[in-house]
């Protein structure tokens, strides 16, 4: 028997027999590794890895591109959709406007108008506000191009599923956005 205690959750039957004689056993640990496989050999496997990354990423670039009406359509509703939203925003500022008037001859108000100021003539403020400025006219081109790809896919493989009973729903909720968020 060996000398020390085989604990009672390992079944014998299912482990391999024990070495007693304290020899090596004759598999290695150290089999994973590739002894036969020359620089050749792993240079014809990374590039061959790196062509089918690459035709991987080139069929995932070809996307399919919208439809002229889905584009109009896409359009129309974007342009109804920020006059609903500068409306909304002329009526909350004219209704906020008396109240801030009111808020500007209070010592607080003076105050909080004061701190804005020197915020704006900091020059950190100033070059965060450029930084801001220039990522943004970088990303107009990316936003559009992202737009169009998704507008692609959706009329290629969404639209023939969903897209008539997309535009009633769309077309329902007009109705109550005219009710309550007029565009005009």
């Amino acid at each position: 028997m060996s000398c020390f205690k085989i604990p009672p959750y390992i079944i014998l039957s299912r482990c391999e027999l024990p070495v007693t004689d304290n020899s090596l056993s004759e598999q290695t640990v150290t089999s994973w590794i590739p002894t036969s496989n020359s620089t050749a050999d792993m240079n014809t496997k990374y590039a061959l890895a790196l062509l089918l990354a690459l035709q991987v990423s080139m069929s995932l670039c070809q996307v399919p591109t919208p439809a002229a009406d889905l584009v109009e359509k896409y359009d129309a509703m974007k342009s109804v959709f920020y006059k609903r939203l500068l409306n909304a925003f002329g009526k909350l500022q004219a209704a906020v406007a008396p109240l801030v008037e009111r808020a500007g001859t209070s010592e607080g108000g003076q105050a909080a108008t004061e701190y804005v100021t020197g915020l704006q003539t900091k020059p950190e403020i100033q070059a965060i506000v450029k930084i801001a400025t220039g990522l943004g006219q970088e990303a107009i081109p990316l936003v559009d191009k992202a737009r169009t790809s998704l507008l692609g896919l959706y009329g290629h493989y969404v639209r023939p599923y969903v897209g008539e009973s997309l535009s009633n729903t769309i077309d329902a909720i007009k109705v109550h956005l005219d009710k309550y968020l007029p565009a005009e």
